[in-house]
């Protein structure tokens, strides 16, 4: 009975962790956390970044659509007779709705997620080959670089992110234009002006608006 009770004693201490065995372990999991969570956080805003891209692709293969159906830009031809839209026209994306050649509104998972997040078609009759382009809403768009307008024609058609952070805005912008259209993080005014990503700088309250060029007629 008693040799018994001792190999239960010695068979309960080989069963149970060391105090170093522990910290041993405690030690692995705190280095796979050090290496793990930040690859986790970028893919998430790779994720964030991915959808912007895709959503203003989505918008942009509905509108293609849209032009091949009424053979102009600025009119919503989701009724037995087209209808001539006054612009600029915010909330295209709405026309495109109702033609059914888009599944849901326009939203991005970057920025604020405001109702200033959407999709604008806007004249340009009066924009000239070559103009200046900045970093806002006033001027067209430096498609090729160079920082002077290359959209002309009667429409442009535009996707406006509001309330994105420049690391974000950056992101965007590599993704679409590639990084030799875009500017280094904390660049000075007026911003990224170049390609079909413009954003102006510095950022106000931590964040910027972002312009995301669609097509032009």
């Amino acid at each position: 009975m008693k040799v018994k009770e001792s190999n239960s004693k010695n068979q309960k201490r080989l069963g149970a962790f060391t105090l170093i065995e522990m910290i041993g372990v405690l030690a692995v999991i705190a280095i796979l956390a050090a290496v793990l969570i930040p690859k986790v956080f970028e893919a998430i805003n790779n994720s964030r970044i991915n959808n912007a891209s895709m959503s203003c692709d989505t918008v942009k293969t509905s509108i293609a659509d849209h032009y091949t159906k009424a053979g102009t830009l600025n009119v919503d031809a989701s009724g037995a007779t087209p209808v001539v839209l006054t612009l600029p026209y915010d909330h295209f994306d709405n026309v495109l709705l109702r033609e059914q050649f888009l599944d849901k509104p326009f939203a991005v998972k970057i920025g604020d997620g405001t109702t200033n997040t959407l999709v604008r078609a806007k004249d340009i009759s009066t924009y000239t080959l070559g103009l200046a382009v900045d970093a806002g809403d006033s001027t067209g768009f430096a498609l090729a670089g160079g920082a002077t307008n290359t959209s002309v024609g009667s429409v442009v058609i535009e996707a406006i992110i509001s309330g994105v952070t420049e690391p974000d805005a950056k992101a965007l912008n590599d993704r679409i234009d590639g990084i030799s259209l875009g500017v280094p993080l904390s660049s000075p005014a007026p911003g990224d002006v170049n390609g079909r990503v413009k954003y102006a700088l510095p950022v106000v309250n931590g964040v910027t608006t972002v312009y995301v060029y669609l097509t032009h007629r």
